[in-house]
């Protein structure tokens, strides 16, 4: 990645793997759909219901056991100095 940002000056100020934030996203989803699946067939059929389902359960264990990753990577201008010194002010307890 940095071949992509060096070019432009561009400094990666901090990167954070998401992936356990998404499988919890995802699991909530999940619960939502479930909830609303009477719905959803009566939209589209079963066999999307079950996709759906096998899509985002796969998800969630993917995300869960760290098959899938999702980075989020902040960056700024090289002689930028505004990032916080740390994620405390972002995640509450």
């Amino acid at each position: 990645m940095m071949e992509i940002f060096e070019p432009w000056n561009l400094s990666v100020l901090d990167v954070e793997n998401l992936r356990l934030h998404y499988a919890r996203t995802l699991r909530d989803w999940l619960a939502q759909f479930e909830n609303a699946r009477d719905e959803v067939e009566a939209m589209f059929d079963e066999r999307f219901v079950r996709m759906w389902r096998l899509y985002l359960a796969g998800s969630t264990a993917a995300f869960t056991t760290g098959s899938l990753q999702l980075f989020q990577i902040l960056f700024a201008p090289g002689e930028s100095n505004a990032v916080p010194m740390t994620r405390a002010g972002i995640y509450r307890d």
